[in-house]
């Protein structure tokens, strides 16, 4: 089994980002010896692919991926294959009104490598779930869930800071291809602009609604996630402003990432209206 406990001392030992809210960042997360590992593995590194349909397939079935419902996403490959070659859209993805993609994110369901399986079942663990905890001094009842992700061309999630339901949230680039860095894939992290901060202070006192998706025009970019190796790793809160849009040629590779949350369950549940973008300013 693999030792993946120096990577809790990383965090314990990290200090915070404050701009444009309070997150960690640290680069060489893993180590050397590891990240060419998990690179190496053969369903990280896929082989390029003749189309998105015999992507899509062999993704399926060949690598053990399957859609994952993700807010911004279709789990309907039929669907996406209709959007991603005619850019028409089907059924099955949320807030149209505000996205321009139409994506999917394919999750590792079965680990061919063992050295995935230990990674994934290290993140999912209670050493590294009570470490996120008490880096950022979090109580209440949480789980933790981590996976694997492939995140294909048209994926987008507009502008928000997280619903009140997670606790944490945090995300590790293990992409295959120099060439990433450099695309705009990456996680916008964001502020508003000058003449929208209304909406944080409204998000940090009505505590019984939900933050929510709002306008990409309406925020701007500080900062992309966008290093190999790298973990971002943040508490939701009224101001943890982030959005991501995937464009690019993903039968070369795909945009993938550990990426795992903390969600509050039982008790710890927050009570809260849902909300939506087009009543900000209205807390009736």
């Amino acid at each position: 089994m693999e030792d993946f406990n120096y990577l809790i001392d990383k965090i314990y030992d990290a200090d915070f980002i404050l701009d444009p809210f309070k997150f960690i960042y640290l680069e060489n997360f893993f180590s050397e010896e590891h990240f060419q590992r998990i690179l190496a593995c053969k369903q990280i590194k896929v082989p390029q692919f003749n189309s998105t349909k015999e992507m899509c397939n062999e993704l399926s079935k060949t690598y053990k991926y399957s859609p994952q419902h993700l807010p911004g996403c279709t789990t309907d490959l039929k669907s996406y294959l209709l959007w991603h070659d005619t850019r028409k859209t089907g059924k099955g993805v949320a807030n149209q009104d505000l996205l321009e993609g139409y994506g999917i994110a394919f999750r590792l369901k079965k680990y061919q490598d063992n050295i995935l399986k230990d990674l994934v079942n290290f993140f999912n663990g209670d050493a590294w779930h009570n470490c996120i905890k008490e880096k950022f001094n979090k109580t209440g009842e949480t789980v933790v869930e981590t996976a694997i992700q492939k995140y294909l061309s048209g994926y987008e999630i507009s502008p928000h800071p997280d619903i009140r339901l997670k606790c944490a949230t945090y995300m590790i680039n293990i992409n295959t291809d120099l060439e990433a860095e450099r695309l705009k894939i990456h996680t916008h992290f964001m502020t508003f602009k000058e003449e929208m901060k209304w909406i944080f202070e409204e998000w940090r006192t009505v505590q019984d609604k939900d933050t929510c998706w709002v306008p990409w025009e309406w925020a701007t970019t500080k900062y992309e996630h966008s290093v190999n190796n790298s973990i971002t790793m943040f508490a939701p809160d009224y101001n943890t402003l982030h959005a991501v849009k995937l464009d690019y040629d993903h039968t070369k590779f795909q945009r993938t990432q550990v990426y795992g949350n903390l969600w509050y369950t039982g008790k710890s549940i927050p009570n809260v209206r849902k909300a939506n973008w087009k009543l900000l300013g209205n807390n009736i």
